[in-house]
């Protein structure tokens, strides 16, 4: 693959990853009258775990999603492809960016 195939690739999975952030955003945060982009995450203080363990707990997820494809060549559940377990990371990654950034906001700001 050449540098512009990846950047390719790249391009419309970013594009892909914001569609699913926007559409999903609102189912796990509260509905549309919600204000914290990132209350699904946070619930997890509920459990004792600081909420970028409780994403990472979901990335775990995706990871083994993948690793079951990769050592079987399919997956039995059909309702979510290997392509979107590998977007769903993307958007963990900037949801555990986003995460990080407010608590730090959050410190300066004590």
């Amino acid at each position: 693959m050449n540098t512009e195939a990846l950047l390719a690739i790249h391009e419309e999975t970013c594009a892909a990853a914001r569609e699913i952030m926007r559409r999903k955003n609102s189912d796990y945060t509260g509905g549309s009258e919600a204000t914290d982009a990132l209350a699904n995450f946070k619930a997890s203080l509920s459990l004792n775990l600081h909420p970028v363990t409780g994403l990472l707990l979901r990335v775990q997820d995706k990871i083994m999603r993948i690793r079951s494809f990769v050592a079987d060549g399919e997956l039995r559940v059909m309702n979510e492809s290997v392509e979107d377990a590998c977007d769903d990371i993307v958007n963990y990654a900037i949801l555990c960016k986003a995460l990080l950034r407010e608590e730090a906001e959050n410190k300066n700001k004590e």
